[in-house]
């Protein structure tokens, strides 16, 4: 079993004997990887969440906060009204519902227009997918190169390219590690997370060991894995405290030490667990 202080202290030790790449790397990784990642469970509520207020329209009956309107222009009123909004605002938008009620024309046009609107919010999360995959996907395999080599002896950031090399296995790989995880997080959100841990290792694994193809990259992270998700959680929490600090000054601190830190940890995890098989 390994020592999580003696994981952290070796972490801490190699990514300072490396300091500004390693600060470079993790920040890539937090910018890129790991943002981009978890981007929809940073976005902000919306205001009717930030109010408590709720809105539903069903069989045109409309209802605000439990009270119930034949006119969608009394709801638009009445919701405009319980959200502090400006009279203004509100005025406008029940003229512009009523054009839309007495000029088929104008709705025809407000619906081509939402439909083009709709085209392009569609075409920009596939393009943002396509990056994902073709492109942030390879970059993460890269950085954790970086650092599994880093903890042997100081990297070189040529390294970030070894995720692009082969490119087609990087992608591969992690598109389906990315798949398997979003489908058992369709099964709540412990399954996810339990997954999520099951295939940590996976990019670490197709840096270090290419001879491997992808699903036995995937299946030799399930086995690196077993029995350690637990203790992987618990190294992940003994960072807390430091992402608080990281918080309090602004992110300063995690793209300066934090980050690092704990990239260079997860390294040393990696070795650690690949030595126990």
């Amino acid at each position: 079993m390994w020592d999580r202080k003696e994981l952290k202290s070796r972490g801490k030790a190699a990514f300072k004997a490396n300091y500004w790449k390693s600060v470079l790397v993790a920040f890539l990784l937090i910018a890129f990887v790991i943002g981009t990642g978890s981007s929809s469970g940073r976005a902000a509520g919306s205001k009717l969440d930030e109010q408590n207020l709720s809105f539903t329209a069903e069989n045109g009956v409309y209802e605000v906060n439990g009270q119930s309107y034949d006119n969608l222009q009394d709801a638009v009123t009445a919701l405009g009204e319980a959200a502090d909004a400006n009279p203004e605002d509100i005025q406008e938008v029940n003229n512009l519902i009523e054009q839309v009620q007495n000029d088929p024309e104008t709705a025809k046009a407000l619906m081509m227009a939402a439909a083009l609107i709709g085209g392009a919010l569609l075409f920009i999360v596939l393009i943002c997918g396509l990056i994902r995959i073709l492109v942030i996907n390879p970059l993460e395999v890269g950085c954790r190169s970086f650092f599994v080599r880093n903890a042997e002896a100081p990297a070189a950031l040529g390294e970030l390219g070894r995720g692009f090399s082969p490119y087609g296995r990087s992608v591969g790989t992690m598109f389906l590690r990315g798949l398997f995880q979003f489908l058992w997080s369709l099964l709540f959100v412990i399954p996810g997370i339990i997954k999520h841990y099951s295939y940590r290792m996976v990019p670490y694994i197709l840096a270090d060991q290419p001879e491997l193809s992808g699903t036995a990259a995937i299946t030799r992270s399930r086995e690196m894995m077993n029995g350690q998700k637990w203790n992987a959680f618990v190294l992940d929490l003994s960072f807390l405290g430091w992402h608080i600090l990281s918080a309090l000054t602004l992110g300063i601190l995690g793209v300066f030490y934090v980050n690092p830190y704990q990239a260079a940890t997860n390294a040393e995890l990696y070795h650690e667990l690949k030595a126990m098989q």
